[in-house]
């Protein structure tokens, strides 16, 4: 059994890696949703050793799953099978919070593992961008898993993974050369800009998650980092800034380009209108269907049970339906909307669980980091769809089984080499 569960526990994180990698390019290869049943077993043959805390944040997960099970069995009476099992998928993938809390005795591997894939994120996200606007847009598509080119990265997602790649690069700075750190903060700095330009949800969450981390940070070892680099600031902006603006891109798939101009307009639109108005149209139309949810949800037949799992919540609440289009770019209004009202209130006592001790400062080391990393998460899911998904929910609940590993045991007093 020791070797299975080891066995299982590299190929976790072989999977985590090429999530991580090539995001929705591997999406329809289903690794995820095969780990996730494989882990289930590992769970049931280890289940007399396995210890679930007392702490509310787990129970309440586990609720999550259970009522999903529930779902699943009205559901299928009503729509087709793939279909409820799809939207169960929201709170089944919870599942791979209790998987790795199962491998608690292996803490340091798990973050040696985590710091081995983050330490890449900034090239691998630089790669895809020059990749894909320089190389692969005059390809012919490369399909390997389903209908979905393997180069093919979200830009809310870039911008959540270079969040965790930036807070374990300062969290454990003395691990790596002076050299490298530069280098991997002239990449991250390139990234970001772009980012700015291409997603206001990624940008939002980078931005605020970053500051969350250094404002609540009390330890001496992150002020050392930011003085190793300090001096070097000026090279850095310089080389990130000419690269970026050197880049020729003239539009996205959404019509907006890399300049300082489009990052201006990106952050004006969140509070007003933009030049043209297509970024704007985009903001109305999610508020639209948003509002309509709501208030669906407050009728009597949808206000305790939610619509239930299996038909697409667009439907009749966007002016024009597409049947791709499923869940309304805002994880919590899908909870709200499958679940109603008293899952949804569950789910926000949850959040308030995981964040609170952040915003009262109680946290520190790496506590503060993941707290800080679900809170990027958390941020970039309430204006995509992200954790409906294995690119975003596979990560997230990986980080929360961390945090249940954090908060019932403590860190162990080695920083992982």
């Amino acid at each position: 059994m020791q070797l299975l569960n080891r066995a299982y526990l590299k190929l976790y994180f072989l999977v985590l890696l090429l999530y991580v990698f090539f995001n929705k390019g591997v999406a329809y290869s289903y690794m995820a949703e095969i780990l996730l049943v494989a882990g289930i077993f590992i769970l049931f043959i280890n289940r007399k050793r396995f210890e679930i805390g007392v702490d509310k944040k787990q129970i309440i997960v586990s609720i999550f799953i259970l009522i999903s099970f529930l779902y699943i069995l009205f559901g299928v009476f009503q729509f087709s099978l793939l279909n409820v099992f799809r939207d169960s998928l929201a709170f089944q993938y919870a599942w791979f919070a209790f998987i790795i809390y199962l491998y608690k005795d292996e803490y340091d591997y798990i973050w040696q593992k985590i710091l081995q894939i983050y330490k890449w994120v900034p090239l691998v996200i630089f790669l895809n961008f020059f990749l894909f606007y320089f190389v692969f847009l005059y390809l012919p598509p490369i399909n390997i898993f389903g209908n979905q080119n393997i180069i093919i990265y979200k830009n809310g997602d870039k911008s959540v993974h270079l969040l965790i790649s930036t807070i374990l690069m300062f969290l454990y700075s003395d691990k790596y050369s002076r050299k490298w750190l530069i280098a991997n903060t002239i990449l991250i700095v390139i990234n970001i800009l772009i980012l700015l330009a291409f997603t206001r949800s990624g940008s939002i969450a980078y931005i605020l998650a970053l500051f969350s981390f250094f404002f609540f940070f009390k330890e001496k070892i992150l002020n050392d980092s930011i003085r190793k680099l300090l001096k070097y600031v000026p090279i850095i902006i310089l080389i990130g800034m000419s690269l970026f603006l050197a880049a020729d891109i003239q539009a996205d798939a959404q019509g907006r380009t890399i300049s300082l101009t489009q990052i201006a307009d990106n952050f004006t639109s969140i509070v007003s209108s933009d030049i043209d108005g297509s970024l704007t149209n985009n903001k109305v139309w999610r508020i639209v269907w948003w509002a309509k949810l709501v208030n669906e949800s407050f009728t009597l037949q949808h206000f305790f049970v939610g619509k239930g799992l299996g038909m697409s919540l667009a439907g009749n609440d966007i002016l024009n339906p597409d049947e791709n289009l499923r869940s309304p770019h805002n994880f919590n209004l899908t909870i709200l909307a499958r679940f109603g009202y008293l899952v949804f209130i569950a789910w926000i006592i949850w959040l308030v669980s995981i964040f609170k001790p952040l915003f009262t400062r109680k946290l520190a080391g790496k506590t503060l980091a993941i707290t800080s990393i679900l809170l990027a998460f958390i941020i970039n899911g309430s204006f995509d769809v992200f954790f409906e998904g294995p690119m975003g929910a596979f990560p997230f609940w990986t980080f929360v089984g961390l945090l249940f590993i954090e908060n019932t045991y403590g860190s162990p007093t080695e920083i992982p080499s």
